[in-house]
């Protein structure tokens, strides 16, 4: 289990503890409350940051046909799903599977002539 989930684990422990807590009117101490809340932001941010800095390292990724493909089947997927567009949804993504699969198999072809 990674860090992070450990901490959103934490973070909702805490939140159903002060629900529950003011349902049956028992009394929390602010200071302990503003403490693990201010030492879960302080390692959040500083995970975040961390993660800020691999994501400009792989930034040529994001022109990768793989990851725009994937990319674009999610967003066709929400759009045609928040707006009622009514496309044919199963036929698009068959075709963009397909596509993608393709993709994966050329770059591993690639991978594995390069060795």
């Amino acid at each position: 289990m990674s860090r992070k989930t450990i901490m959103l684990i934490l973070g909702i422990i805490g939140g159903a503890g002060a629900f529950i807590a003011q349902e049956f009117g028992l009394a929390l101490d602010p200071a302990s409350v503003i403490g693990a809340v201010t030492v879960a932001l302080v390692y959040i941010f500083g995970e975040m940051k961390v993660d800020m800095e691999r994501l400009r390292a792989q930034s040529h990724k994001w022109s990768d046909p793989k990851f725009i493909t994937a990319l674009a089947m999610v967003i066709l997927a929400q759009v045609n799903s928040a707006f009622g567009l009514n496309l044919p949804i199963e036929l698009i993504m068959g075709i963009l599977t397909i596509l993608l699969g393709i993709l994966f198999k050329k770059d591993h072809k690639q991978e594995v002539n390069s060795v």
